[in-house]
């Protein structure tokens, strides 16, 4: 996904820039900001999905029987922008 190309590069650049005087890189910095990126990508994932299975509970479906690949369709569209 292009939003997540953009902050990975953002992150590393970001790395690359902040070399020390003995040529030493904040790898620590990036892996835990990498880190922080991921967990919140995949806290909006979780909540789009409950969000979406909530849904067709209220249009009194059950979310279980519903194609997989369509609802996570519908969720990456979601969470692509």
């Amino acid at each position: 996904m292009k939003k997540d190309r953009t902050e990975i590069v953002k992150i590393l650049e970001k790395m690359f820039d902040g070399v020390d005087e003995h040529g030493i890189y904040p790898t620590s910095t990036a892996y835990t900001q990498l880190e922080h990126y991921i967990q919140q990508e995949r806290n909006i994932a979780i909540g789009c999905t409950h969000g979406a299975c909530c849904v067709v509970l209220d249009k009194g479906d059950d979310p279980r029987t519903v194609e997989c690949s369509g609802l996570l369709a519908d969720i990456e569209k979601m969470i692509a922008n």
